[in-house]
């Protein structure tokens, strides 16, 4: 059974949705470039009515961008999540004395473009949790959400043993061919679960999971 990230949520009612569709996981983005950024407080505000449903739901993820140790004790103290990833250039080292201060598993993105980009995975072994391929995107733009994809016979082969996820541009009509091409056995929507930019869609949730979980 595939597992499914929902990322980009920003309310408690995405939340029961994703819930309800059988997501392990939702992501919420600090991120001011994105049409998903949560500020401060509306993380903090979004995690507490979170916390007053009834029932445990899937897993809260934060989205951050080469953040500093200061702001991610800030947010980390305002979303209270269950994984932090970082979707950035943040390097190993920034990691390890991240995962040492806060004790959360890390979810690390690595942006592709070849098979060659593959080659950066070896350093996150032992330090990362899972990884997150993500389609390479230019520099000072944003670094995810954006609906770009990559040529998913790239992972057909991979080998590495740190848990992975697929994400970059997919949706309802390309996840089944992309979890069957890649192998992929979790992946991760952004965009391609929402009526505009931004707002996520509970049918289209429904629908991306159910066909994440045919391929």
């Amino acid at each position: 059974m595939v597992d499914v990230k929902i990322c980009g949520i920003s309310s408690p009612a995405d939340y029961q949705h994703c819930h309800a569709a059988g997501a392990r996981w939702v992501g919420m983005v600090h991120y001011p470039g994105s049409p998903r950024h949560l500020e401060l407080k509306a993380l903090a505000r979004l995690a507490d009515q979170i916390d007053e449903l009834l029932d445990a739901g899937p897993l809260r993820v934060l989205l951050t961008v080469e953040q500093t140790m200061a702001s991610l004790r800030s947010l980390i103290a305002a979303a209270r999540p269950d994984y932090l990833q970082l979707h950035g250039a943040e390097s190993v080292d920034s990691a390890i004395a991240i995962k040492a201060e806060f004790g959360l598993p890390i979810i690390k993105m690595i942006p592709i473009e070849t098979s060659a980009d593959l080659a950066a995975c070896a350093q996150w072994e032992g330090v990362a949790d899972w990884l997150i391929f993500d389609a390479k995107v230019a520099k000072g733009t944003q670094p995810g959400g954006t609906g770009h994809s990559f040529d998913w016979r790239i992972l057909s082969h991979y080998q590495g043993r740190t848990p992975w996820m697929l994400a970059g541009g997919l949706t309802i009509d390309t996840v089944t061919e992309a979890v069957m091409i890649s192998g992929a056995s979790a992946v991760d929507v952004s965009s391609g679960v929402e009526s505009q930019s931004g707002k996520k869609d509970e049918n289209k949730i429904h629908d991306f999971i159910r066909a994440a979980q045919i391929g």
